[in-house]
């Protein structure tokens, strides 16, 4: 599922959102994500991953994902602040929802409620990036670049980093839900690019991929474009 339909694209294609989500570091993703999988390719390297070593044992000998191969591929910075990933509780995440989305206090909780923890649809969060975008144009094509303007703005551009990074570094197993903790790394706009997000995204993959390679877990989640490439 995408975010953005046909009246939000032309919004996108404006300076301003191509500026505001390059100065967080993270909108190469955009560009970066096979739409197809190779899941017998993925198969193969992970029979052959070693959680001992952290490397898949080839005919040819150890070889494995590293922070060089996320920077280069991914154009993820790899220093700067450790992401501190800890869960919260559903009023945390209610409050969380209201302060940084702009989402109403009654259909956060129903959020909550119905993913049953600290989590959201993305068709919440595809309704509600729909909603700021449009609220946002009305109000700068009648009123100018005002402050309200701006927040709607980077209400729309934290719920679009949350749909971004769960889909891409931090996939697990569901298909429809979104953690709301990871927006503790999107309060500030201007301090995004300051993670380390290249190392979280291999830790991530290296712990999903310990996950997999016992006997009774069937499905493999993390960043498999990383494996792909």
């Amino acid at each position: 599922m995408t975010m953005h339909d046909n009246d939000t694209t032309p919004i996108m294609a404006g300076r301003w959102w191509r500026h505001r989500l390059q100065g967080t570091g993270l909108s190469w993703l955009q560009d970066t994500s096979y739409c197809l999988i190779d899941h017998g390719l993925v198969c193969a390297f992970v029979e052959r991953w070693h959680e001992e070593t952290s490397s898949f044992h080839l005919p040819f000998g150890e070889m494995t994902v590293t922070l060089d191969d996320v920077s280069c591929l991914l154009h993820l910075p790899i220093d700067g602040m450790l992401l501190s990933h800890e869960a919260i509780t559903r009023d945390d995440a209610v409050e969380w929802m209201v302060e940084q989305l702009g989402s109403d206090p009654s259909e956060s909780l129903v959020e909550v409620t119905r993913t049953k923890g600290a989590h959201c649809r993305f068709s919440y969060l595809r309704r509600i990036f729909k909603e700021r975008m449009l609220e946002q144009l009305a109000l700068e094509t009648e009123h100018g670049v005002t402050q309200e303007v701006r927040r709607l703005l980077d209400q729309a551009v934290r719920v679009y980093l949350l749909y971004l990074v769960r889909i891409t570094l931090f996939t697990d197993k569901s298909a429809t839900i979104v953690d709301v903790d990871y927006l503790r790394y999107f309060r500030d706009l201007e301090l995004v690019a300051g993670y380390s997000w290249g190392a979280a995204t291999l830790a991530h993959l290296y712990r999903e991929l310990n996950k997999v390679a016992r006997w009774n877990c069937g499905q493999v989640s993390g960043y498999l474009t990383l494996l792909q490439v």
